[in-house]
């Protein structure tokens, strides 16, 4: 039985027990904790065991969004000169805002000369898929993963005092060490969080720009990035943060059905059995961004959706290393590291080898809310 066809006779088995549609409400009942399952495709078992995450709100709005406003040259100004006069005798503080983009640091000590000479030096890390926020997880660090995201929040809310975000990834990044005799170069681990913008609470949790392989441009990577967060954090006296936000223009209205999870989960099951999908890392009920065509009234959207990301390899004989982690703290697999955005109307995915022009547009399911503006 094709794809189609399956979607179609579940949906139409769900619609008959009326478990089929959220009606405006996200309803906890209607939505499994986890996706827990095993597959079998090209001789690979495929293991699920990955938690559904939906933000208790009621109501999902699709949202008109603009980048930033970039900061004034006051506000600039003022903002350095406060980080710049907390330095210690460490590193060279920084505050800059650049092309809607903030980016601070400020260290307490100078790390030591050899740290940056990767020939004798090693810095091991690892993703951490499931924690205890109230529980400490960078080598000998006290810092819990609760108290590392408050001082994200603590100096982006100093600039942005409405604004908040949630974890979506973390690496750590044990103590760096010397690659022949083991021996130790500083104190204290770190954790590298990934972090979503949450607009009224809901998480933007993926962009249109970020969900496919080929002809990425350095437009694409710079839509990607707004409504997310990135921070490298040992303590409160060394850190270092980048961040973009997006700002709401406009309300466009609700949805009054929108598919749960189990509707799409199909969608997805044929993606893993393709060989395509390696691993399911996070599946999110929150927004996600889509650009307008040219000569509508705004040029972004963020609509609500399942946004599931995953490890992908375009070829079902490919085998993909697992679990590292590159000099940017994401995957060295970031090149398949990839969301799959589920129209939460109609049960559509993306694919991220799709090379049509108009991928990047909203979809025409969300379109008459643009086009009673």
């Amino acid at each position: 039985m094709s794809l189609t066809k399956r979607l179609c006779s579940f949906l139409a088995g769900l619609a008959l027990c009326g478990t089929c549609l959220f009606t405006g409400v996200c309803a906890e009942a209607a939505v499994p904790d986890r996706w827990q399952g095993e597959y079998q495709a090209y001789g690979r078992t495929i293991k699920v065991d990955t938690e559904i995450t939906v933000p208790e709100k009621t109501i999902f709005p699709i949202l008109a969004v603009e980048e930033m406003k970039e900061l004034s040259t006051e506000d600039i100004k003022k903002y350095k000169e406060y980080f710049e006069a907390l330095e210690k005798g460490g590193r060279k503080n920084c505050f800059q805002s650049r092309y809607n983009l903030i980016h601070i640091q400020y260290f307490d000590h100078k790390s030591h000369p050899d740290a940056s000479n990767p020939g004798l030096v090693t810095t091991p890390a690892h993703m951490l898929p499931e924690y205890d926020p109230d529980k400490a997880y960078a080598e000998d660090n006290d810092l819990t993963v609760n108290e590392a995201l408050d001082l994200v929040r603590k100096n982006i809310q100093l600039i942005y005092p409405s604004v908040d975000y949630k974890i979506q990834d973390i690496v750590l990044y044990d103590r760096t060490k010397y690659r022949k005799s083991g021996k130790k170069l500083d104190d204290k681990g770190q954790y590298e969080l990934g972090c979503m913008q949450l607009m009224d609470g809901i998480p933007v949790a993926g962009s249109i720009h970020d969900a496919f392989r080929h002809e990425r441009t350095r437009h694409d990577a710079v839509i990607a990035g707004f409504g997310s967060a990135w921070g490298l954090v040992t303590d409160q006296n060394n850190f270092e943060y980048s961040y973009t936000l997006w700002d709401t223009v406009a309300e466009l209205g609700t949805p009054d059905q929108c598919l749960p999870f189990e509707a799409v989960k199909p969608a997805l099951e044929e993606m893993i059995m393709s060989g395509n999908i390696r691993c399911v890392r996070h599946i999110d009920w929150g927004y996600a961004q889509y650009d307008l065509p040219e000569g509508s009234k705004y040029e972004y959207v963020l609509v609500p959706a399942w946004v599931v990301w995953v490890d992908w390899a375009d070829d079902s004989t490919e085998e993909l290393e697992t679990d590292a982690v590159n000099g940017t703290g994401f995957y060295t697999e970031a090149y398949y590291y990839k969301p799959i955005i589920v129209d939460a109307l109609t049960g559509k995915a993306t694919n991220p080898n799709d090379e049509s022009e108009g991928r990047m547009l909203l979809p025409e399911s969300y379109m008459k809310w643009v086009a009673d503006q």
